[in-house]
């Protein structure tokens, strides 16, 4: 028999017991005195009161044993429940003329706390994803974060509202502190879809700009193209027609305009002066 620290774990309330056989007995008494730890257990729980462990041995005992069924203390306890159950009864059906009970006072003081102020945010915040989520032609009132960008012009603004191809909306707010490039991009139009390719991927990589190839309608993506496409919500898109761009600075104003093909190589050299 192999007698280790596990197998005196489990058997140790045995051993203190003296329940173990002769062989077991004196195999588990060689190892705990031969080892530190389960000898130090070993004396702790001897230090216990004999008069504790007796209890606690007669306890087990009695747990052991079957309890014979009272049954006039069952139906004694049966009745004191059927009686409680039709007191019960009683006071519900007399409710209203009833007094109310104990804790119901305490019912008022929490409930306008919770009716003024969780309803507020509640409604506020709804109110704040509908507007984000749904185009208006209406100005958006929304407050620039940064404080030291001077007010937008009038042809900015309302003016732009877009969704990315997983249908989020975006506004100019998401863009401030950026350089903005936004070209607009057509089904028919590949020499100015292809200028727009060539500028994000010559300057794309610089984390001071931000690219976007705006659609009127919800196209396929050109092929052979890697740059960020949105879909204009009905949008004047600051004004600009398939074939065109526009530039902001990081303040939302408008630097400059113009055509993807005649004036590509101007808005190449702007970018490289940034």
């Amino acid at each position: 028999m192999n007698v280790d620290c596990q197998w005196v774990g489990k058997n140790l309330e045995a051993f203190c017991c003296d329940n173990l056989d002769a062989e077991e007995s004196e195999l588990a008494r060689a190892h705990i005195e031969a080892c530190a730890a389960c000898h130090k257990e070993v004396r702790a729980l001897n230090a216990i009161d004999p008069l504790i462990k007796k209890y606690y041995q007669g306890e087990l005992e009695r747990a052991r044993r079957p309890r014979p069924v009272n049954t006039r203390r069952v139906f004694g306890l049966s009745s004191v429940a059927a009686a409680f159950v039709a007191i019960l009864l009683f006071v519900v059906l007399r409710g209203p003329q009833s007094s109310p009970l104990p804790s119901a006072p305490a019912q008022p003081q929490i409930a306008p706390t919770a009716s003024v102020e969780l309803p507020a945010p509640v409604k506020n915040d709804a109110a704040g994803e509908v507007a984000r989520a749904k185009p208006s032609n209406e100005p958006d009132t929304t407050p620039d974060r940064k404080p030291q960008a001077p007010p937008a012009v009038s042809e900015i603004g309302p003016d732009f509202l877009v969704t990315d191809p997983a249908g989020y909306s975006h506004t100019l707010n998401d863009y401030r502190g950026h350089v903005v490039v936004i070209g607009m991009w057509g089904g028919n139009q590949p020499e100015p879809t292809a200028n727009l390719e060539r500028l994000y991927k010559t300057f794309g990589a610089n984390p001071k700009f931000r690219f976007l190839g705006v659609a009127n309608e919800r196209l396929t993506k050109p092929s052979n193209t890697t740059f960020p496409v949105v879909y204009n919500q009905g949008s004047k898109v600051f004004g600009i027609q398939p074939g065109q761009f526009v530039l902001l600075d990081e303040t939302g104003l408008i630097e400059r305009r113009g055509s993807l093909l005649k004036d590509f190589e101007s808005l190449r050299k702007a970018l490289q002066g940034k």
